[in-house]
């Protein structure tokens, strides 16, 4: 039993997928092998053909895991188990709020000599402090935890190709596909299903575990606000006032009209300005916060029980898989010897 194989030289000419269905296009136009490629011996002058139309040498043909017919089990429980499901640690989704951005409105009114003293200057910059940031608490911490889950998590909660269990699954379908080849191209049937390989924790993607992981993983922020500013308000020089250190004032004379006696009179005027460092100041507080904060466990927790559960189901999966090539491989044995067929396709089978 032979394969075609496809080098990454294919430039999609499309010139092979018009000789065979062996062949097939991918999503960028390139040939990949159809079922995992395989083909039969008395096909072998046709595909040598194929081979040496190629203008760019991206095919050639390889040995096929099929060559053995008889051992077709055994090699695909051997493939199957070369298929490692990763652990995740708690490194894998450790929170750095550092990463992530905080968005805060520009602050409004600096530099504008409006105020008759330095401290009433200096108040309407912590009210200015205090509506665009200080206030904004709740809608900062959400910020983080959104990008957060997108960059760490989503994967977890995600049931498709796209996903951490979608990956894996495909690895095993990708091995059922080529093996599913392998014993078409022998004369072995197997189930339509047999390519598919949807394993998920809970057993599909709509199972109660599947329900609870994404609840666990999407609500914490629900109750991660509170555990936040508890923190937050535990640490020294955090009230709004202890912010005014990084705000300024500055000041200017005005002309101010003329006196009694018509001389040119001025007084000072004051602004508020550098509102902006104190809101970076403020934020980098909130992410110190969100860090100390041991989301980190939480979340592996739920993991790590996901994984548990998908891990023996992928097993099982696994061993329904052999037993399925393993009956279809018996089946077509048993029936090539009542037919008294005694040709190379019976040996294989031996």
């Amino acid at each position: 039993m032979k394969k075609f194989v496809v080098s990454e030289k294919c430039i999609a000419c499309g010139n092979c997928l018009l000789e065979t269905k062996l062949l097939q296009e991918d999503a960028e136009g390139k040939a990949v092998p159809a079922n995992g490629g395989y083909f039969s011996d008395d096909f072998l002058a046709k595909a040598e053909e194929i081979v040496a139309g190629c203008p760019v040498q991206a095919l050639s043909i390889a040995e096929g895991a099929g060559a053995d017919l008889s051992k077709l089990p055994e090699k695909l429980q051997n493939a199957l188990a070369k298929i490692t499901v990763p652990n995740v640690t708690r490194k894998d989704v450790e929170m750095h709020a550092q990463d992530y951005r905080m968005t805060c409105s520009y602050p409004q009114g600096e530099y504008r000599y409006d105020y008759s003293s330095e401290s009433r200057a200096m108040s309407a910059a912590e009210n200015e402090f205090d509506r665009i940031c200080y206030s904004q608490y709740k809608k900062f911490i959400l910020e983080v935890f959104v990008q957060y889950k997108e960059d760490k998590l989503r994967k977890f909660y995600t049931f498709d190709e796209s996903g951490f269990w979608g990956q894996i699954n495909k690895q095993y379908a990708d091995v059922l596909q080529e093996f599913a080849g392998a014993a078409a191209a022998g004369g072995i049937k197997l189930p339509a299903d047999f390519k598919e390989f949807e394993v998920f924790p809970g057993g599909s993607k709509n199972s109660t575990l599947v329900d609870i992981i994404n609840a666990r993983l999407k609500e914490f922020e629900d109750r991660g606000c509170s555990d936040v500013m508890r923190e937050f308000n535990g640490c020294n020089y955090t009230s709004r006032s202890d912010y005014r250190d990084y705000m300024d004032t500055d000041d200017t004379e005005v002309y101010a009209g003329t006196s009694f006696f018509g001389n040119d009179k001025y007084e000072d005027k004051y602004c508020y300005k550098d509102v902006n460092k104190a809101c970076e100041e403020y934020m980098g507080d909130l992410k110190d916060a969100i860090n100390y904060v041991d989301y980190d466990s939480q979340v592996i927790d739920t993991i790590d029980a996901a994984l548990n559960d998908y891990k023996e189901r992928v097993q099982k999966e696994i061993d329904k898989k052999v037993a399925l090539l393993s009956k279809a491989v018996a089946n077509s044995k048993a029936a090539l010897l009542n037919s008294g067929v005694g040709d190379s396709k019976a040996a294989l089978l031996k």
